[in-house]
């Protein structure tokens, strides 16, 4: 990571320094220019090699910038739905009872993806390629953030308590008359988009990584998370009553809009081979007959 960093500052001097060239394409190789020797020798090629990986990693990179939105989505299940659920009838369970439906959607359809719908799509020659899914991840998220605003929204139209404000009294009626069951196709839904945009997301990490910085890669998807936690956080003047419909209804409308400026961006990047190539294919390039 330190080497990384250095290979960016020089760079970002060099290219400063000698301005625009035609012939470097990308501002990292501005840092092969700094090399001791125009002679190729093995100190060179590993570098060389290590910036090309760094431009590779980079490139991977940048399709992680949208994901904090995603993650602002996702953690909505862990907190807010489960202070929404307070306000229903749960009966005699408790109210974070609803989020294992999350891992159990998880494993009944995660191979049902992988073993059924990925190939059945295949076959019939639709390619749903990363890209493709992650943005299925951002519309279904959006899905469920629409689906817990509807969900709000008959919680306030409900009694007792309708908007909890002013709250209950001590000894009144804490929740609305309105059962938790609502609630399923939320953790259906977000459960669905964690297919769709976090496993892609590991995958696309796993694959379109430089062998060298594959762990760096992936804790870059990872940390989006953090960032997407922190952003849930700043969210906590709104997640009061009577502003949490509005809330759920700007995460929708935030997740959609995302999910399609994503897919915009990155839309050529399930059909540029030259990216990433299997490692099969990168130690025995093919010959020009193969192509």
């Amino acid at each position: 990571l330190i080497q990384a960093f250095r290979v960016i500052k020089i760079a970002f001097r060099l290219r400063w320094k000698l301005g625009k060239q035609d012939h470097i394409k990308h501002i990292l190789d501005y840092a092969k220019q700094a090399q001791t020797s125009d002679e190729i020798t093995e100190t060179n090629e590993k570098m060389n090699e290590f910036i090309d990986d760094l431009k590779q990693a980079i490139y991977a990179c940048r399709v992680f910038t949208f994901y904090p939105f995603y993650w602002l989505c996702y953690n909505q299940m862990v907190g807010n739905l489960t202070s929404q659920a307070a306000q229903m009838n749960v009966g005699p369970l408790p109210n974070d009872v609803l989020q294992n439906i999350d891992p159990f959607v998880l494993i009944i359809f995660i191979p049902i993806f992988e073993k059924v719908i990925y190939p059945s799509l295949r076959r019939l020659n639709i390619n749903f390629k990363p890209i493709l899914r992650i943005t299925c991840g951002f519309i279904v998220a959006s899905l469920a953030m629409a689906w817990t605003a509807i969900v709000q929204h008959l919680i306030y139209s409900t009694g007792p308590n309708y908007s909890f404000t002013p709250q209950p009294c001590s000894k009144c009626q804490k929740f609305n008359n309105i059962t938790v069951a609502w609630q399923i196709p939320s953790y259906f839904l977000i459960a669905i988009s964690e297919i769709f945009a976090s496993i892609t997301g590991l995958e696309y990490a796993f694959t379109h990584a430089p062998t060298s910085m594959k762990s760096i890669v992936m804790s870059f998807f990872l940390f989006t998370s953090a960032i997407g936690s922190a952003l849930n956080f700043a969210l906590i003047p709104v997640t009061v009553d009577p502003k949490l419909l509005w809330m759920y209804t700007s995460l929708s409308v935030v997740a959609l809009l995302i999910g399609i400026i994503f897919y915009i961006t990155f839309r050529n990047d399930d059909i540029d081979r030259n990216r990433v190539l299997p490692e099969e294919t990168l130690a025995n390039p093919p010959k020009q007959a193969d192509i």
